[in-house]
This record gives structure tokens, sequence and C-alpha cells, in this order.
């Protein structure tokens, strides 16, 4: 893991955050979406929300913005599982169907 510049934005949206997590090498296969699946699967533990003890999410423009510090703070505590399931090797089988 790199250590951070201290240039950072005061808020990132989870494009810019994910973009960040890969330049510090907390995870190398970051993506908007990957953030955004962080965050709904991890709920309570998730540090941006209207939840008590969860910090708002801050909107600009029809985005919504994480404080910088807090989300990498989060990411480095709790980084994403790099042996997750990860993305489908091929479609999946629809229940019911043919044989």
């Amino acid at each position: 893991m790199k250590s951070r510049p201290s240039n950072l934005p005061p808020y990132v949206t989870f494009a810019e955050g994910a973009e960040l997590l890969r330049a510090l090498d907390i995870d190398p296969d970051a993506t908007a979406d990957s953030v955004r699946h962080l965050a709904r699967s991890r709920k309570d533990q998730w540090a941006f929300g209207d939840g008590p003890g969860q910090t708002p999410y801050r909107r600009s423009a029809n985005a919504r913005t994480m404080d910088t510090a807090t989300f990498l703070d989060q990411m480095e505590k709790d980084p994403p599982n790099p042996h997750g399931r990860g993305r489908d090797k091929k479609p999946r089988a629809k229940p019911g169907g043919s044989s």
C-alpha cells in the first residue's frame, strides 16, 4: 500500500474513490460499481449513510460524495476481500431451464 498524497480532494464520488483505491494499491481492481457494492453489502459497517454513527453523504450536482479521509480510513482498516467471488465466468443457468 502506498502512502497518501497530501493533496487529496476533500470529497470523492464512488468513481473517484475507486480511482484512489487503485492508485494507493488498496484495491487494484476497484471500480465505482465495486465500491457501491461494498456500501450496500456492508450496510451497518459502512461509514456513510443516514444511520446512527454514520457520516452523511454530501450531494454534488447529482452525485453522492464521501469525505475522502473517512473513506480511505475505512478502506485501509477493512479492505475488500481480494479473493472474493468475482464476476461470473459464464452466464448463469436459468432456473427451470431446458434439460
